[in-house]
């Protein structure tokens, strides 16, 4: 018999965000990978920079943006640089800082991508629920998120 701990109902809430999220993300990054050309972690990287102003993050706001670490974002840039998608220069006015900005390259790859994943976010998303459920889904995952990000 399984201690009370897990029989405790916030595990149903939890579970059904983790299970939800894990598959929907699975379908999208697999039809992003596979016709949009980009892995996921890339299409996240370029998706994000191309809706930025001019296109152009610093570094610590990909992170941040990403939900990762410093590390992985060093990575993730120098994949998308290898592959031309964005360039890195120096911040204007603090040298500490690095800005990452999408090239016409990068910002070609993203639309190519970016139109799959809207379709793939159409089939695995809108068109399971209505557009009330969406509506209140997306005024949601905003308070989660805003609540769970430090600063907001």
């Amino acid at each position: 018999m399984a201690p009370i701990l897990f029989k405790d109902p916030r595990w149903e809430t939890f579970g059904l965000l983790r299970e939800a999220y894990l598959t929907v993300s699975a379908l999208i990054d697999v039809q992003v990978s596979t016709e949009g050309g980009l892995p996921p972690d890339l299409a996240d990287l370029v998706f994000r920079l191309a809706r930025s102003p001019d296109h152009v993050l610093r570094t610590v706001e990909i992170t941040r943006a990403l939900v990762t670490t410093t590390t992985r974002t060093t990575r993730l840039v120098d994949q998308a640089e290898q592959r031309g998608l964005i360039r890195r220069r120096a911040h204007p006015t603090d040298r500490r800082a690095v800005l990452v900005e999408l090239t016409d390259a990068g910002l070609t790859a993203a639309t190519v991508a970016a139109r799959v994943a809207l379709r793939a976010a159409q089939q695995h998303i809108h068109d399971v629920l209505d557009e009330a459920a969406i509506t209140q889904l997306t005024r949601n995952l905003r308070q989660l998120r805003d609540a769970a990000t430090p600063g907001s």
